[in-house]
């Protein structure tokens, strides 16, 4: 049993991610908004997935078998990520699936079921809206974008991508011909479309995204630097059928209803926190497509992705136990051992409190 080497590896290995909180803060803030994780929650979920990564070492395994159990580890740590993007989106799908489908043009704020779910294409409210109407960098048509901006550095003989900056866009809409409106905000998102590319600084930059870069100081503008930025970004189309699920409330027009909140993650979602509400309340769910595909794809999401990272979670330990000297009797011995001699340690200071 390796305790000492067991603890120093899974010590180390908070450091390192607690270090990414202050060299690269963009990277986590876009992560936990695209899969819906509280910070905390977050944090439990990786050091239990480094306590169960490391546990060959616990077990026996030799420093120099390393490659057994590090490419197990990696194994294992690609099945808790996609088995929190499963526990993450479980709480959207159980309310999709319990609230009753209405039309917009049926959606009433005096009915009997706060919560409704309702689908249609969206529309600005005005002529004026459209530039909020697409994406900000490629101007592609969307009611919802949200985007992570990765600036090219050389890290020893290699060029990385650093996050640098993300943000999110969303505009108000109407379905039904203006007789549902949906009210802008940091929108937990579905089965979104998403497009990837990269500008020379000290070359043509394409429009809209000369013009966002520019009007924006806090990014680095056209001409600047000879920088090149990468842009991601993932986005709600507003030129195909958006399904919208959230609580019915009465908007300044009484013949007008509002859909502005849902209710918030139990699990582990953010999406109470990242509310630009006044009143803290997370706004309404957006899921790209029809109820019908909307419930296919997140029942793809929680069920299919949640196997998946289970097993994942299961053949990663398998391989690194397999592929080295680590004993799972010898662990399990161990264990016992460690628990009776804490029992017994604290049997002893039990006289002297």
């Amino acid at each position: 049993m390796n305790v000492i080497g067991y603890v120093g590896f899974v010590a180390v290995s908070v450091g390192i991610a607690a270090s990414v909180r202050w060299v690269d803060p963009p990277a986590l803030s876009h992560l936990s908004r695209r899969i819906g994780l509280a910070s905390r929650k977050g944090w439990a979920i990786a050091l239990v997935a480094l306590l169960w990564v490391f546990l060959p070492i616990l077990a026996g395994a030799a420093i120099s078998e390393a490659l057994a159990w590090v490419f197990g580890g990696a194994v294992a740590c690609a099945g808790f990520y996609l088995a929190t993007v499963a526990v993450s989106s479980w709480d959207e799908y159980r309310l999709l699936e319990r609230v009753p489908y209405v039309s917009p043009e049926e959606v009433r704020t005096s009915g009997p079921n706060p919560l409704v779910a309702t689908a249609g294409v969206p529309t600005p409210l005005t002529n004026e809206q459209i530039t909020e109407f697409q994406t900000p960098f490629t101007g592609r048509p969307a009611v919802h974008t949200r985007w992570l901006i990765q600036r090219r550095e050389t890290l020893g003989f290699r060029d990385v991508w650093r996050n640098s900056f993300e943000g999110t866009r969303s505009a108000e809409f109407e379905l039904g011909g203006g007789v549902v409106r949906v009210t802008p905000g940091r929108h937990r998102v579905f089965n979104t479309r998403e497009h990837t590319f990269t500008v020379d600084l000290d070359g043509h930059v394409p429009e809209p995204a000369a013009t966002y870069l520019e009007a924006h100081p806090e990014l680095p503008s056209p001409g600047s630097s000879d920088d090149t930025l990468r842009i991601v970004e993932e986005y709600v189309p507003s030129d195909e059928v958006v399904t919208v699920v959230g609580s019915v409330v009465q908007s300044d027009d009484p013949d007008v209803a509002r859909i502005d909140s849902a209710p918030v993650d139990a699990l582990l979602g953010t999406h109470g926190d990242n509310s630009q509400r006044a009143d803290g309340k997370p706004e309404a769910v957006l899921i790209r497509g029809n109820p019908d595909e909307a419930r296919t794809a997140l029942h793809q999401r929680v069920y299919w992705l949640g196997r998946l990272g289970i097993a994942l979670i299961l053949v990663g330990q398998f391989v690194s136990f397999w592929f080295s000297s680590a004993s799972l009797v010898l662990l399990v011995e161990d264990i016992v051992v460690l628990f009776v001699e804490f029992v017994s340690a604290v049997m002893d200071l039990l006289p002297l409190v």
